[in-house]
């Protein structure tokens, strides 16, 4: 009965794993079976599962390295010259025996020998809604990271992811600033105008035909005059002279951050006369038919 390849996967707990999501979407352990390399997967996904692996008898690792040349002359005829040598076979052969196509066989084939578990059904089994007409295959290779060759004209997808810089805030305190009062001496002159008393005498000439020859001379009159004056007496008073007013304001200003960021591009090869039209959609346009 033909094959058909549900996945591809890295190590046997992938693998049952998956037989477990396959089994909850219709397929019966009877219609699954594995290809590995070694025997101690097998085994171990055998009793964990219950679905058996395919025996593949193949030829040396000389052999099958001439073999994965086959892709540089695909559709060649070579078959008679690779089908040689005791009888034994290769993970191509035994793949294009099952139906798979020979280009996906030579893929799978690979990735065998890279020590990569498959992960076969016969063909009609389980449920066919759950597949969507997708192959199932097809995405556990998406998942692993490999290529994935398909000759049907479903249209597929591939994601384009990318990092994106996702720039938070939070308060730190960078500085402190202390306002505070020193006391600080310092000599100030002022000029203050004061007032003093002064005795002036003044002498004058007398007529003596008029001078006053009446009384004795005689040394008994004393005339006293008293002196003032302004003193200055300096007293000291605080007054206000300045006011600080002390707050805090919010200034806002841009600071650029850099860092480096990582997404993926599709790159498209084509080989001999195949033709691509690449168009870009722009998914946030509106469509003014569905309106």
């Amino acid at each position: 009965m033909s094959k058909t390849v549900l996945g591809v996967y890295n190590s046997s707990d992938e693998v049952v794993r998956a037989i477990e999501e396959f089994q909850n979407e219709g397929y019966s352990v009877k219609d699954l079976s594995i290809i590995a390399n070694t025997t101690d997967v097998p085994s171990y996904i055998e009793e964990e599962t219950g679905v058996t692996s395919q025996e593949v008898s193949t030829r040396n690792q000389t052999q099958i390295e001439e073999h994965q040349g086959f892709l540089a002359s695909l559709f060649s005829p070579f078959e008679d010259s690779m089908n040689q040598n005791d009888g034994r076979t290769t993970y191509y052969d035994h793949l294009v025996a099952q139906g798979i196509s020979e280009v996906d066989a030579l893929r799978y084939e690979d990735d065998i020998n890279y020590g990569k578990v498959l992960l076969l059904a016969d063909k009609g089994s389980g449920n066919v809604s759950a597949a969507g007409g997708v192959s199932t295959g097809t995405m556990a290779r998406e998942q692993t990271g490999f290529e994935d060759t398909f000759d049907t004209d479903k249209q597929r997808s591939l994601k384009l992811r990318e990092e994106q810089l996702d720039v938070n805030k939070h308060r730190v305190q960078t500085g402190e600033v202390e306002v505070k009062k020193d006391v600080v001496e310092e000599e100030k002159t002022v000029n203050v105008p004061v007032k003093h008393e002064e005795v002036y005498v003044e002498r004058r000439a007398v007529d003596k035909n008029e001078a006053d020859t009446t009384g004795p001379i005689g040394d008994d009159e004393t005339i006293r005059v008293p002196i003032v004056e302004e003193k200055v007496e300096v007293t000291k008073k605080p007054v206000v002279s300045e006011e600080l007013v002390i707050g805090k304001k919010q200034v806002t200003e841009t600071q650029q951050v850099t860092e480096n960021v990582k997404r993926e591009e599709a790159k498209v090869k084509k080989e001999g006369d195949a033709s691509v039209n690449e168009t870009t959609t722009d998914s946030n346009r509106v469509d003014p038919d569905r309106l």
